[in-house]
C-alpha cells in the first residue's frame, strides 16, 4: 500500500528494539524509522542477481518529501534498468568530493612529515577548508572559492597562513588532476597577492628560539622532501652551521676543506671584508660528504637545477620554510643566525666565541684577529655541541645543556 504524507507524519519507530524498522511505499522504496524517530528514504533493489540498498536523498523526511523520494527513485530504477549500480555510482561520486579526497592525501602524506605538521596541516583543512568546499564536487570548485577560502583565513587575523594553505589545496587539485577526478587547479597560480591584503614586512628577523618548538622545526625539516635536492640539502644544513642564507647559497666546494675539518669562507663572500672559519661537525662534515656526491659536479656546493654552473636561487630557504606552514611572523632564512645566538647564549657558551662564529665584529681590529684565530678550539667545541643538541632536540629529547657552564 501506498504511504500518504499525512500517515508519515504520524509514524514512530516501535522501541520493540534498536534496529530500523522499514515501512513500504512500494516498488522498492521503504521510509526508514529510526530509534530516534528521524526518518529516512531508502531503495532497494536487485542488479545481476545480488540485492542491495541505497539512501535516497541527503536529508530526512520532511527536507526529502514523499514526491520528491518517489521521483529519485524512479530516476535510479531508470538507472539499474540500464545496468548501472546507483551505490556504486555514488560511492565513485563520493570520491570526487573535495573533503574525502583531501582526507586520503593528508592520510597518503602524513607518514613524510613531522607529528606536529601532519595535525597543523589537517587542522588547516578542518578548520579553514572544509567549511568552505568539502561537500563540493571537485569539478564545481573555481577561483572563487579559492578567493572566499584566502579571504576568510585574513579575516580570522592568520594572514600569514594564506600561503602554505594554498600549496596545500595546490598539491591536493594535482592528485585530483593525476586522477581525471577534473580538468582545472584553481589553486595552480593563483594570484593571492591581488586577493588579501599585503603582510606587512617583518621588521626584525623571525627567529624560532623555544627548544621544543625548535625540535618541530627540525623534525618538518628532515621530513621535508617537496623541494629540489639543494633547497632540501640547504635547508637540513643552515640550522647546524647557522650562515647568512647568501653564504650558503653561494658556497663552494673549494671552501669546504674536509681534512682540516673547516669551511673556508673567503673575505669576498662575507658580509664583512674579511674571511671566515666555520668548524664542521661531524653530521655537517657526514652530510657535505654525502651531498658531494650528487652536486661534485658543480663548483657550487648548492647549484642551481637548471644550471650546475650557477647557485641556487635567492629565498629558496626562506621560501621552503613557507611552504611547510612557517609564516613571516615565525621563522625566517635568517633567523637559524638568532635561534643558535639565543641559545649558546642560554647554555653559557662565552659571548665573544658566539660572536665569532657569527662572524660578528666584536672589539678592536687587534683583538678580533685573536678572537679568529684562538677562539678556534673553543667554536670546534661549541659547533660539535650544537649539531649533538639539534639532533636531540629533533629525536623528541627533552631540553638538554649542550655545553660550557661560565
Amino acid at each position: 500500500m501506498k504511504l500518504k504524507d499525512l500517515q508519515i507524519k504520524h509514524l514512530r519507530h516501535s522501541g520493540a528494539s534498536k534496529k530500523t524498522e522499514p515501512i513500504s511505499d512500494g516498488d522498492g522504496l521503504f521510509l526508514i524509522l529510526h530509534p530516534s524517530n528521524t526518518k529516512t528514504w531508502q531503495l532497494r533493489y536487485t542488479l545481476n542477481g545480488k540485492r542491495d540498498k541505497i539512501k535516497i536523498g541527503d536529508h530526512p523526511y520532511p527536507a526529502v518529501s514523499l514526491e520528491h523520494a518517489r521521483n529519485l527513485a524512479a530516476e535510479l530504477r531508470e538507472e539499474i534498468a540500464l545496468g548501472i549500480d546507483p551505490k556504486a555510482k555514488k560511492e565513485e561520486a563520493n570520491k570526487r568530493l573535495f573533503e574525502p579526497l583531501a582526507l586520503e592525501w593528508w592520510q597518503d602524506n602524513k607518514e613524510s612529515w613531522s607529528a606536529d605538521h601532519a595535525e597543523k596541516v589537517k587542522k588547516w583543512l578542518v578548520k579553514d577548508v572544509f567549511p568552505q568546499i568539502g561537500k563540493l564536487p571537485v569539478t564545481e570548485i573555481d577561483h572563487g572559492h579559492i578567493a572566499d577560502i584566502m579571504l576568510g583565513i585574513e579575516k580570522a587575523g592568520h594572514p600569514t597562513c594564506a600561503a602554505p594553505i594554498l600549496s596545500v589545496l595546490n598539491r591536493i587539485f594535482g592528485r585530483a588532476l593525476v586522477r581525471k577526478f577534473t580538468t582545472i587547479n584553481p589553486a595552480q597560480c593563483f594570484p593571492l597577492k591581488d586577493v588579501i591584503k599585503p603582510i606587512p614586512k617583518v621588521q626584525h628577523r623571525a627567529a624560532i628560539t623555544e627548544p621544543k618548538q625548535l625540535g618541530a622545526l627540525l623534525r618538518d625539516i628532515e621530513n621535508w622532501k617537496d623541494g629540489a635536492y639543494s633547497t632540501v640539502q640547504s635547508l637540513r644544513l643552515i640550522p647546524y652551521i647557522f650562515l647568512r642564507p647568501k653564504e650558503i647559497r653561494l658556497m663552494r666546494w673549494e671552501y669546504v676543506d674536509f681534512d682540516a675539518g673547516l669551511i673556508r669562507l673567503p673575505d669576498s663572500e662575507m658580509k664583512k671584508d674579511r674571511d671566515h672559519l666555520v668548524p664542521m661537525a661531524r653530521q655537517v662534515m657526514q652530510q657535505l660528504k654525502e651531498v658531494q656526491i650528487m652536486t661534485g659536479y658543480s663548483p657550487y656546493v648548492f647549484p642551481s637545477s637548471r644550471n650546475s654552473e650557477l647557485p641556487m636561487s635567492k629565498n629558496v630557504i626562506t621560501n621552503a620554510l613557507r611552504v611547510m606552514g612557517y609564516g613571516a611572523d615565525v621563522m625566517c632564512g635568517h633567523g637559524f643566525r638568532s635561534t643558535a645566538s639565543t641559545l649558546l647564549h642560554e647554555q653559557n657558551w662565552h659571548h665573544d666565541v658566539i660572536e665569532t662564529q657569527l662572524a660578528h665584529l666584536t672589539g678592536s681590529a687587534t683583538s678580533r684577529a685573536y678572537n679568529r684565530s684562538m677562539h678556534l678550539a673553543e667554536r670546534t667545541k661549541m659547533m660539535q655541541a650544537w649539531a649533538d643538541y639539534l639532533d636531540a632536540l629533533r629525536d623528541g629529547a627533552e631540553i638538554i645543556a649542550i655545553g660550557r657552564k661560565a
